[in-house]
Formats: C-alpha cells, structure tokens, sequence
C-alpha cells in the first residue's frame, strides 16, 4: 500500500499505547505512516522519527464554565490544524484508537471524505465503546475490538466486528511466564496504569497491615508504583514492617516486572487487563469508579468471570477476601494450578498482523 496511513490517537496511556505498538508494526508494511496525537498523548511517544508525529491541540470538556471554553477553543484549533494535516497528507487508509483526542481528527475525516476516497477502521480497548468510537463507528469500515464479548448496542454493526485484542510491542516475554517461578520472591506488583491512583496506594496500606500480622506470608517482595508525593510514606511503612521492595514513579523495565510478578494490585484499564493475561497474573481490582461508562469494571469482569480476578470496590473494602485470595495464590498450588487452565480459557492473538491483514484485505 503506496498511500499515506495516518493512526489517530491521543489523551492516556490506555489509548496511546497500543497505537503506537500498531504505528511500529506497520513501520516494517509501509515508509509512508503518520501518528496523529494530541500534546498529552504525545509524552508516551518514544523512539519514533519525529516527522511522522503529528501533534495538533485538543482537550475534554469535563470542567467549570472556564475550562471549558478554554476546551472548545483548543477543539477548534485541533479541528484546523486537522484539515490541514488531511489536505497535506491525503490518507486513503485512517486507523482510529478512540479518546477525546481522536474526535476533531475523525470529525475533519468525515468532511475529507466528501471529496476524496478513504477508509476508516476503529480499534476500541475497553469492553464499553467509547463516546467518540460510538459517534463514527457509523462512517468505519471495521471496527477492531481488544475483548471477546458480547457488545449488543453494536448489533446493527456486528458484520464489522473483528475481536482482535490489543496491539503489543514486538515480543514475547509473556510466552515465558512460568519462569516467574523461579526468583527468590513472592513479587506483589502495586500499580495503577499511566495516571497513577492514590485510592490503589490506601487499599495497599489496609493489606500491609494485615499481612503484617501473618508470619506464613512474610516472604513477600513488593514492587510499587508509587507518585513521587507519596513514596516516602510507603517506604516507610515498608521498612518498618520488614519487607522487601522497590519503588518507583514510572518503571521503565516494565515488561521485566510484569514477567516475575506473582500477583498484583491495580486498576483495570484495557492495557492493565492485557498485561494481567499476557503475564498471567491474578490480580486485586480496583477498578476506577469514575470511569466513563463504568468501563473499567466491565474490563475487569473479563478476569473475574474466568475467577483469575478478585474486583474490590475503594468504598467497601473486604479485607478478609483479599487476605484470603492474596494466601491462595501464595500457598495454594491447587489453586495456582487452576489460574494458569483459566488464564488459558482467554484466547490471545497476535493483534497488529490481524487489523493489518483485515485492512489490506479490504482495501
């Protein structure tokens, strides 16, 4: 495919990442490949030619009156320096991954295509489709889904519907997970995906201070994301009980981590999900309550249904469930042995080769 391919993305981590793992497959397909972001989404951008990263202004609308109008200012900015990247680049092929960052982008698509041929494909993560997704899934040619579920407000689309998964980086380190095993540890992960959560960090506290009291489950080894505000004070609860740990405000050696965690503590953006079932990971859910559409409580029933999952809600806490499910992964090898056969029952594929094979198909 000679012609230009322009990738939309933008605003968190959960969006942006999986795009760029896509732009980076189709970099070895194609020379002629943009990424079009927003200046919050660009921060997870790396090792990319900067002249294929295309950055124009966007924000959402949730705010006081000010911010506001502030936001529909920088919408209409975004809206501009759009039309001017679709007249420069004239995409025949444009791949959306959804947020507030991607709508002024596919709203100038929608304009664009009035007058020249082109195609749309979304990619949506989570296992709610997102408000801009939901707004141009009708202009799409196929829609990429990460989960395999059922989506019954897409019926009148389910002929476009592909479940896919979500476009990793080039490896498979998780291929390996059972070598987890072997380190010294119990590895306990805390984290809570690119915004960070200081709601994740005081549910952690209740659990060391009932670990604390457990001799059979001193052994264990923390390994915490923590905000540079509040690290301090889990270090400090940390060493005063005696454990093991590491902390950091961003780990950069992320794969390695998630390769020799045994269990972790964290919210459930679609990102986070994958990483727990690539990984095979049991894990204690959070899941972010203010959420548009609840959808991280959806993702998260993607591992509670297959039982791999404990969903905790911040505001009723049951300690004892979460001690209880913390000591059958530590001890339990029956039930280790039935979270590897459920982690199994999740059908994992290679999601970049698919969408992309899909679009060459269909062009």
């Amino acid at each position: 495919m000679k012609s230009s391919i322009l990738v939309i993305t933008g605003g968190t981590g959960g969006h942006v990442i999986p795009a760029v793992n896509f732009f980076n497959y189709l970099e070895t397909k194609s020379d002629n490949i943009f990424l079009l972001t927003d200046h919050r989404g660009s921060k997870y951008i790396k090792n990319i030619n900067k002249k294929n990263i295309l950055i124009i202004n966007s924000s959402h609308l949730s705010g006081n009156f000010f911010f506001r109008l502030k936001a529909i200012i920088k919408l209409l900015i975004g809206f501009l320096q759009s039309i001017r990247i679709f007249i420069k680049l004239k995409p025949k092929t444009v791949i959306s991954f959804g947020s507030y960052a991607s709508l002024m982008p596919l709203l100038c698509f929608v304009f664009y295509k009035i007058f020249f041929k082109s195609k749309l494909y979304i990619h949506e993560q989570n296992s709610v489709v997102g408000q801009t997704n939901k707004i141009f899934i009708k202009f799409s040619n196929k829609i990429f889904m990460n989960f395999n579920k059922e989506y019954k407000s897409l019926d009148i689309y389910k002929e476009k519907i592909t479940v896919v998964g979500l476009p990793q980086k080039p490896n498979n380190d998780y291929l390996n997970h059972e070598n987890k095993k072997n380190y010294k540890n119990f590895n306990f992960l805390v984290f809570a995906g690119s915004q960070g959560s200081l709601d994740i960090l005081v549910i952690f506290k209740k659990i060391i201070d009932r670990l604390k009291t457990m001799p059979k489950l001193k052994k264990v080894k923390f390994i915490v994301q923590s905000p540079l505000q509040k690290q301090k004070e889990i270090e400090n609860l940390l060493i005063e009980n005696s454990y093991d740990f590491e902390i950091k405000n961003f780990y950069e050696n992320f794969d390695y981590i998630l390769k020799k965690t045994d269990i972790a503590l964290c919210r459930s953006g679609a990102g986070t999900i994958n990483d727990l079932i690539n990984y095979k990971i049991p894990a204690i859910i959070c899941p972010l309550p203010s959420a548009k559409d609840n959808h991280q409580y959806e993702n998260a029933k993607v591992l509670s249904n297959v039982k791999c999952a404990l969903i905790i809600d911040k505001n009723k806490i049951n300690i004892d469930a979460i001690i209880l499910f913390i000591n059958k992964v530590l001890n339990d090898k029956n039930f280790n042995k039935s979270l590897l056969d459920n982690f199994s029952k999740i059908k994992t594929q290679n999601a970049s080769k698919i969408i992309w094979q899909l679009i060459e198909d269909d062009q």
